[in-house]
């Protein structure tokens, strides 16, 4: 935004379309906290955020603007979710949309158990520790994983997609991202190789940028 800022505001999220109210902008000095009731462009707010707002994100009175966020990389190493408390799925659920909407890791679903036995992606194996921890300690949802035998990730483009072709545990499998988009897990080089010389014309993509939500008014 720019200009003046005022407590209270109604402001777009381009993104989505939907329109926050700005009740409790605070500013930060040290381990202090300040309610804002006005700000000037320049000012570093910090704004409550109920699971709303992503990494790209921008607000303002008008139209405003809209980024191409940063893109989603493909993964290196997978695992599966292992619920401990079975009655803790819908903090689960929570604690990893909050998570992948901060990028802090990858969610991935198999198209016929959808939202059961979650498979995370992540650059490096100590987001897995990491994301345990945030689980437990924020969520409330105590996991473990199993790990997959999977090195990389394509998301898959083109009208001839059939996920049936790609059903071949445990050195191939097919996925959706947590924005309904396909994407093949392989075991190696080899089977994306494999995979792109039998399947000329679909496309498979390291990096995808991050759907637009559908706009609400």
């Amino acid at each position: 935004m720019s200009g003046k800022f005022t407590r209270g505001m109604e402001v777009l999220n381009p993104r989505t379309g939907r329109t926050l109210k700005l009740a409790k902008p605070l500013q930060f000095l040290a381990q202090e906290r300040t309610l804002v009731e006005e700000a000037w462009a320049g000012d570093i707010l910090g704004l409550w955020d109920a699971g709303n707002l992503r990494i790209g994100d921008s607000l303002a009175e008008g139209p405003g603007i809209e980024f191409e966020g940063i893109p989603r990389f493909s993964p290196e190493f997978f695992n599966r979710v292992v619920m401990l408390d079975p009655a803790k799925r819908k903090q689960l659920k929570k604690g990893l949309d909050q998570l992948s909407e901060e990028g802090a890791v990858q969610v991935f679903h198999d198209p016929d158990r959808m939202e059961r036995d979650p498979v995370l992606g992540a650059v490096g194996v100590l987001q897995f520790e990491v994301i345990q921890h945030r689980l437990r300690s924020e969520y409330g949802a105590e996991i473990s994983y199993a790990r997959l035998p999977f090195t990389l990730a394509r998301w898959v483009e083109g009208e001839d997609f059939d996920p049936r072709r790609f059903d071949d545990p445990p050195s191939v499998a097919c996925l959706v991202d947590l924005e309904g988009r396909p994407l093949v897990l392989f075991q190696s080089r080899w089977h994306l190789e494999r995979a792109e010389r039998e399947n000329p014309k679909l496309r498979f993509i390291a990096a995808v940028q991050p759907g637009r939500a559908k706009a609400t008014a």
